[in-house]
């Protein structure tokens, strides 16, 4: 096959746009951990994988072994996970702490908005965040091979049950292809254009998300002393 005329005369223009593009990218993820950092909303959030970001793109191959059906050299996907540090245990890293642990996983993915086998063209370049509340098969599987799953496996246009104060809501699933986790979750989607200075990004994307991770981790504080003092009265008698 040949080169097309129009797509090599346009490559330079569109270049320099994509570049600047993943240049935005990569500030914003470096402004959200560091926010992450402060409890200003009830929490302090630490990022899985370190100096990594997930991604869709797999590199650069003749031939694309992708799940993807379709050339993939640039990443339309690219996420990061956040857990509560509290969780973590003396010794263990981030990434290798179990599932028995950590009962959230926060998570930012920004989307190019097309080209999505499971999910709808929009209007534009989009921000997923949210949170989920995994459930592992086995309790020692690490919190980075649950984020990886979610990664590779979540399914909004197929999972969603409704809304709920703002959030869509919805169920991770099990299957044969390589997911061992279920459980559910909780999602926000906006416009990239609406995240144009720190203010925006701080009042539609921290904030609500650090005040969500807060809401499930004090409800799951609220359950365990709800059973402790059930317990405690049941020695009573």
């Amino acid at each position: 096959m040949a080169f097309r005329k129009h797509v090599v005369d346009g490559v330079k223009d569109a270049c320099s746009h994509v570049e600047e593009y993943y240049k935005d990218i990569r500030a914003f993820y470096e402004v959200v951990d560091i926010r992450f950092r402060l409890e200003e909303y009830g929490i302090q959030l630490q990022s899985i994988g370190h100096n990594q970001l997930f991604s869709n793109a797999s590199g650069y191959k003749l031939v694309d072994d992708s799940p993807y059906p379709f050339y993939l050299w640039l990443p339309s996907w690219i996420g990061r996970f956040y857990i509560d540090p509290r969780f973590l245990r003396p010794g263990i890293s981030i990434d290798d702490c179990s599932s028995a642990d950590v009962p959230h996983i926060a998570f930012i993915w920004t989307w190019l908005g097309m080209n999505d086998a499971y999910v709808a063209n929009a209007a534009g370049p989009e921000c997923w965040f949210g949170v989920a509340e995994p459930k592992a098969e086995s309790p020692r599987e690490s919190v980075w091979t649950m984020a990886d799953m979610i990664w590779k496996h979540f399914r909004v246009e197929t999972t969603s049950n409704g809304e709920s104060d703002g959030w869509l809501t919805g169920e991770l699933h099990k299957n044969r292809i390589g997911c061992s986790i279920s459980g559910r979750w909780f999602l926000r989607r906006l416009p990239l254009s609406d995240l144009s200075s720190f203010y925006q990004i701080e009042k539609l994307v921290i904030r609500p998300l650090g005040q969500k991770m807060c809401q499930l981790t004090e409800g799951i504080k609220t359950q365990e002393q709800s059973m402790e003092e059930f317990g405690r009265f049941i020695l009573s008698k």
